[in-house]
């Protein structure tokens, strides 16, 4: 019996390790390239673009390349050619560069690159390379038959190998001149896009597709004109990026770019990966993120997942008992103590409304997945503190409206000595902290500030007009300035409520009390809402840098 337990642990233990061996790496972010000559790389590689290649740059050999040292499906550093044996310089070149230089250091950057010069978009189209490789000429034979007569399958087993140790994060497209005056392209690059989601099982909200002009314009670009079907991608692939190519130095032969030319286009496609992830330069020097990045909101059903329940609680204030909705962590041990956030709603919500349109608990998962934020626990209230607090009939009756402030009572004599004794938590300011959107924005602001010993942690997203004046809110700025962890307020730069935003910004700042102050390209909706979550859950219950706040601008 005891060699029966000593076997399955010592296989318990070699599965663990072949498990972690397999494991995929977040900070390991893949993206795969395909196209025409353009994306194999025309230019002629210079010294400079063979020196200082960061080594979490790394290429993924689509080929074999003896003659470089290279071994189809093996990774390494990503010295130039990156596509084939003998290509040129290409755009992914300074896009891997470019992002290594502009991401945190434990970030690497993955690519993929398969391109056949001169080629259609059909031949990566799987049910319709076969007759397009049929009639291409000799010249483009021999490449296509260096990934086995298959660029498209070839593209996928790579990124399949890929995938062993990182994640796909994007998907880069240089082609079009060989379907000049194609209008059909963007649907043509959408049954490419959606074959690989489906075969390489991507999440098409997680995985957009950046896809780069051609030489331009101002460049004498042949197929310049091109540039215009290019230009209609996104309304066929909604999480599709135009890049550019104005300015972009040209080639002699006004088809290809120079070195230079290649150089400014890889950067640029990194540019907009960059803002998609939610990065940008600081001081030109210090990385931040300074928005969600993309599918921050989207279900990963491969991280662990809190737990989403409803209690009630008796309120003295109102004479009833109230619901409330409550998220806990991954890992949640009622053996610890954790912090708790009370979570507001606006004024046609109730308990439920943050779940329904807002989904925390995913964008939460999330970050709990990337270690960005400090497991805490999540209070959805009903701000609405009377008998009948749904959200029916006439939402702005005065009764209803009166209900919002009442809540001050429920809140702090009730619902949060409910949640105290039902929960292992810690009872102080420091380990509380109070935000909402809109009509609850305009709470967090009232009860927060005037009730500076029972939260250091204030958020309000799109603060509503029941936001009191800023002398009132905060008659003592000394105070706040003692006992405040974080103030943060943000509002879509579009949001018709933008001004109870700015007033207390403006008396906020006149009294130097640190705070951020977080506008955003939006209007009053769960867009904003959701990246204000994002944003201020990850400064909640551990060291904040003051200095930091006014970094945090769009």
């Amino acid at each position: 019996m005891m060699k029966s337990i000593i076997k399955f642990f010592a296989f318990a233990v070699l599965f663990s390790i072949g498990q972690k061996g397999y494991s995929q790496d977040a900070d390991f972010q893949v993206y795969l390239s395909f196209g025409q000559s353009n994306m194999e790389g025309s230019a002629k590689i210079e010294p400079q673009d063979k020196v200082g290649v960061d080594d979490r740059f790394q290429v993924l050999a689509a080929v074999d390349c003896p003659e470089i040292g290279r071994k189809m499906g093996n990774w390494y550093t990503a010295i130039p050619p990156l596509c084939r044996c003998t290509t040129g310089l290409t755009l992914t070149d300074y896009f891997g560069r470019t992002m290594v230089d502009n991401l945190p250091k434990n970030v690497k950057i993955g690519i993929i690159n398969v391109a056949v010069g001169g080629c259609k978009i059909e031949l990566f189209d799987k049910d319709k390379s076969e007759s397009y490789i049929a009639t291409a000429p000799d010249w483009m034979k021999g490449m296509i038959k260096q990934y086995d007569g298959n660029p498209y399958a070839r593209l996928v087993e790579m990124a399949r190998i890929a995938q062993k140790k990182g994640v796909i994060k994007g998907i880069l497209l240089h082609q079009g001149e060989s379907n000049t005056n194609d209008t059909l392209w963007p649907k043509k690059v959408k049954i490419v896009y959606d074959n690989l989601m489906k075969d390489l099982n991507l999440d098409p909200k997680k995985v957009p597709l950046l896809s780069g002009e051609t030489v331009g314009e101002d460049q004498n670009g042949k197929c310049a004109v091109m540039n215009k079907i290019i230009t209609k991608l996104p309304q066929t692939i909604p999480n599709s990026y135009v890049i550019s190519s104005s300015g972009c130095a040209g080639a002699d032969d006004n088809l290809h770019f120079t070195a230079a030319g290649y150089r400014e286009l890889g950067k640029r496609y990194a540019q907009r990966m960059l803002s998609l992830l939610g990065y940008k330069l600081d001081d030109g020097k210090t990385i931040l993120r300074i928005h969600a990045p993309i599918g921050y909101d989207q279900l990963n059903s491969n991280i662990a997942s809190g737990k989403v329940e409803s209690i009630s609680y008796n309120s003295k204030t109102v004479g009833s008992l109230r619901k409330a909705t409550v998220y806990t962590p991954p890992g949640f041990n009622k053996k610890k103590k954790y912090p708790v956030l009370y979570l507001l709603h606006g004024i046609g919500g109730d308990e439920k409304e943050w779940l329904n349109g807002g989904n925390p608990q995913i964008i939460l998962d999330n970050l709990y997945a990337e270690a960005k934020i400090e497991p805490m626990i999540v209070v959805m209230p009903n701000g609405r503190a009377m008998k009948d607090d749904s959200a029916s009939g006439n939402i702005m009756a005065p009764e209803k409206i009166e209900a919002f402030a009442a809540f001050e009572k429920d809140l702090l004599n009730d619902l949060i000595p409910f949640i105290e004794k039902k929960y292992p938590t810690y009872k102080d300011s420091e380990h509380r902290a109070i935000a909402g959107l809109s009509m609850g924005g305009g709470q967090s602001l009232n009860f927060g500030l005037g009730n500076l010993d029972q939260f250091a942690w204030v958020g309000a997203f799109s603060a509503a007009p029941n936001t009191k004046m800023p002398e009132e809110l905060l008659p003592n700025p000394e105070e706040a300035k003692k006992k405040l962890q974080l103030l943060w307020i943000s509002c879509g730069d579009n949001d018709r409520l933008i001004d109870n935003s700015k007033r207390t910004h403006d008396y906020l700042d006149k009294n130097e009390v640190p705070h951020i102050y977080y506008i955003e390209p939006g209007v009053h909706d769960f867009k904003v809402w959701k990246n204000g979550l994002y944003m201020f859950s990850q400064f909640l219950f551990k060291p904040v840098d003051q200095s930091s706040f006014a970094s945090y601008k769009f």
